[in-house]
């Protein structure tokens, strides 16, 4: 059980972060940017020197490695007991949005693919443009990214009824919240996504704190067992 333990704080640990990492800091980082309209964003695109398929890359990983947050995160707290409910939800909301971000990105490599090596750039931005606003990648798009900021408060919450982080953790989260609504003159995406990282670091700092004293105690114990047999 303890080992069950351990595997499952790295995977959280490892998760928690890579995700915002991924889905929003170095993606943005890559692109900062910002188009005022949709027909800006995707003429670039199709314009570009493939730089795209790196950024699309790494949030297809983001919403991959998702599926480890929740997984270890939701794990851990529904083993100890303490936070098991938050827990449970939040793995089931991380599940649900890292599949329909991975359902939505494949949509969108396969529209920069068309952007990419179409011969009429007009006609292909038109095409895509028209597709993007269609609910049937807006409604998936909007359900997996509130997935997503549901997902991560969720498991510091639960992180915090099982005494793993302290009840700041999970109240950080309001502050990339509050920085995304107001009129800054700059755009917001990365600041968000970096000051998203910090109660995710947090988490992953005590989460591989917690791993490390729970293998060390398991290795005491198996020398334990050997010196005594």
């Amino acid at each position: 059980m303890r080992r069950l333990d351990v595997a499952l704080r790295w995977l959280g640990a490892v998760g928690i972060t890579l995700a915002p990492l991924g889905l929003f800091v170095l993606p943005g980082l890559l692109h900062p940017e910002p188009y005022e309209t949709a027909e800006d964003q995707f003429t670039a695109i199709a314009e570009g020197t493939g730089g795209e398929y790196l950024a699309l890359g790494l949030q297809i990983f983001g919403s991959a490695i998702l599926m480890a947050a929740a997984l270890g995160i939701g794990g851990c707290t529904i083993a100890r007991g303490r936070g098991r409910i938050l827990g449970a939800i939040g793995l089931i909301t991380g599940m649900v949005a890292a599949v329909v971000l991975l359902v939505v990105l494949g949509f969108e490599l396969a529209t920069l693919t068309v952007l990419i090596s179409a011969t009429d750039t007009d006609a292909a931005v038109s095409q895509v443009v028209g597709l993007s606003a269609s609910p049937v990648f807006g409604v998936p798009l909007l359900v997996g990214l509130i997935g997503f900021f549901l997902t991560l408060p969720l498991l510091a919450l639960a992180l915090w009824r099982s005494r793993i982080v302290p009840i700041v953790v999970p109240l950080l989260f309001a502050l990339p919240v509050l920085i995304g609504q107001m009129p800054l003159p700059v755009d917001t995406t990365v600041l968000v996504g970096v000051l998203m990282l910090v109660p995710c670091l947090w988490m992953s700092v005590q989460l591989i704190r917690g791993a490390v004293a729970k293998a060390s105690a398991n290795a005491a114990t198996a020398a334990t067992s050997r010196v005594m047999s």
